[in-house]
């Protein structure tokens, strides 16, 4: 996710359900009676959904809203792209990282987000037991919006397993959602939630599949988002794009049972929206 620009202007179908989701979970959101409220999210990306989703959810008295990301080009996109409102900040914060949380950070928000970004974090149990550290000790809130399965991560793993390509793709892992195998996803990462400290949690699985009219439109939708493809060398990136738009292709046909036909330049998908409570 190196890409903002090509980034900011792809996939707004699926920011578009991100959004929505993210507005009507926020009705669960325990904001202060006496406003003030300290937001965090993470993975902010190119400030698309965060100017058009979130700023607008924030009560007119809010203290902070702080946007964040691991990605230094994605915070100078949005940046130079958005004019921040008062009380609002960028910060470069690497959820995972050891040792990477600001110190003067810990325990100061009333609510953490994180928008379309675990699925890229292969340690989800870290990443949760952080959101637990940054929330205040007397009790927050998070709204976790990450899809589970998507058939952009099958075809990494199974592109990565072919000898024609898996010698320039290294640590797939990083590539494939943590949840993407598992036999029950909901349960496993409510099992992850309650060991990391939270309570009152609910979690929504919506299925979709995003269309795509043609190969040069999927071709500029994907590339943002698949990460192996900086690996491959330029001289051979149209031959790698045939092949893995097939491989897409063959894992949605499979997965909704559509015709092969059907299925060309198709995104399927299972995305989680989660909500959860801090244990004081």
């Amino acid at each position: 996710m190196n890409k903002p620009a090509l980034y900011h202007k792809s996939h707004s179908s699926v920011k578009e359900d991100a959004g929505q989701l993210l507005t009507k979970f926020a009705e669960k959101l325990q904001w202060r009676s006496d406003g003030g409220d300290h937001l965090l999210e993470i993975g902010c990306g190119p400030g698309d959904v965060s100017m058009g989703y979130l700023y607008p959810l924030m009560p007119e008295n809010y203290g902070k809203l702080i946007f964040s990301d691991v990605s230094t080009k994605m915070l100078d996109f949005f940046e130079k792209n958005y004019d921040l409102p008062k009380k609002c900040h960028l910060k470069q914060i690497d959820i995972v990282g050891a040792n990477s949380l600001p110190t003067d950070m810990l325990g100061q928000f009333d609510h953490v987000i994180p928008c379309l970004v675990l699925h890229w974090i292969p340690d989800n149990r870290t990443a949760l037991e952080n959101i637990f550290k940054l929330l205040r000790p007397e009790g927050g809130d998070c709204i976790l919006i990450f899809f589970g399965y998507n058939n952009i991560f099958e075809a990494n793993h199974i592109i990565s397993s072919n000898p024609k390509w898996s010698q320039y793709i290294k640590n797939v892992n990083r590539f494939v959602s943590p949840l993407h195998h598992s036999q029950n996803p909901k349960e496993t990462f409510c099992k992850m939630m309650e060991n990391s400290g939270f309570c009152n949690i609910s979690i929504e699985l919506n299925q979709g599949i995003y269309y795509y009219d043609n190969f040069e439109n999927f071709k500029e939708n994907i590339i943002p988002v698949c990460g192996i493809f900086d690996f491959i060398p330029k001289s051979r990136h149209d031959e790698f794009l045939e092949d893995y738009f097939n491989v897409m292709a063959k894992t949605t046909a499979k997965k909704l049972g559509l015709p092969l036909k059907d299925s060309m330049y198709a995104v399927s998908s299972d995305m989680f929206v989660v909500y959860g409570q801090k244990r004081p």
